[in-house]
């Protein structure tokens, strides 16, 4: 027993490399460790700052230069956005238009069951005649936050 114990003293050098290995090892893996919590709070800090407070009104807009005609009726696409960071659900759009000549808008709606976070969609409506030549205002009605 006596000459493993003189082995390890003689080697101390290896010995000592080992722990200045190990230390080393322990303070980088402290340094990555501590880098990684404040990367992480600062991220969290950052989003609760400027995240978004509440629910985001989505944008709807009609493209009458996108119309089509089919037959008697035009097809009017109407895009609708959602830049907020939640899920919307029964999101009712509706669409007035005022023909020419015509003395009051006409009103018609639709209802999209799912609009995922800043995601977009478009909903298509018939009307009677060309809507380049027509007044129109697209808004949403109603929707919920999932």
């Amino acid at each position: 027993m006596s000459e493993a114990r003189g082995q390890g003293k003689g080697s101390g050098g290896a010995g000592e490399g080992r722990r200045v290995g190990r230390r080393l090892a322990e303070w980088v893996s402290v340094a990555l460790s501590a880098a990684l919590i404040l990367g992480l709070a600062v991220f969290l800090v950052y989003e609760g700052l400027t995240g978004s407070r509440g629910s985001v009104v989505p944008e709807v807009r009609a493209l009458p230069d996108r119309a089509e005609q089919h037959g008697d009726v035009w097809v009017l696409p109407v895009r609708v956005k959602n830049q907020g960071r939640q899920m919307l659900g029964d999101l009712g759009v509706e669409l007035r238009y005022t023909p020419p000549g015509a003395p009051q808008p006409e009103r018609v709606e639709a209802t999209i069951d799912y609009l995922g976070k800043r995601s977009e969609q478009e909903v298509y409506f018939y009307v009677p005649g060309d809507p380049r030549g027509m007044s129109i205002e697209a808004r949403a009605l109603h929707f919920q936050v999932k």
